[in-house]
């Protein structure tokens, strides 16, 4: 589990790094603000939200403490040794997801 206020795309990349897994996000089962669009949602931060992983078979209640609990992807074992994280649109197309949220202790890159 981890809060992702850096940013969906930041976080659950740390979270596949550290479990040494890979990711499929739907992009159709995100919930997206009032306002924001599905770039914001991934990579946007400064929202309190929590991102946790769950066995297939976990029996995961529709709600924790009355937050509603979203289902967002799939979480599977690496091929290689870098975590890849694919999103797939709401045609079913993949693409690779790039975390482009906050990370911390990193130089910016100039543009």
């Amino acid at each position: 589990m981890i809060d992702i206020s850096d940013g969906l795309s930041v976080d659950l990349t740390h979270i596949c790094e550290e479990s040494r897994v890979s990711a499929v996000v739907r992009a159709d089962s995100l919930p997206i603000g009032k306002g924001a669009d599905l770039e914001l949602a991934l990579h946007g931060g400064d929202d309190y939200e929590l991102l946790f992983t769950a066995p297939a078979k976990a029996r995961v209640p529709a709600t924790i403490t009355g937050v509603r609990v979203t289902e967002i992807g799939v979480i599977y074992p690496q091929k290689d040794y870098r975590p890849a994280i694919t999103i797939l649109d709401d045609n079913g197309r993949a693409r690779p997801l790039k975390p482009l949220g906050w990370q911390h202790f990193r130089r910016p890159t100039a543009k």
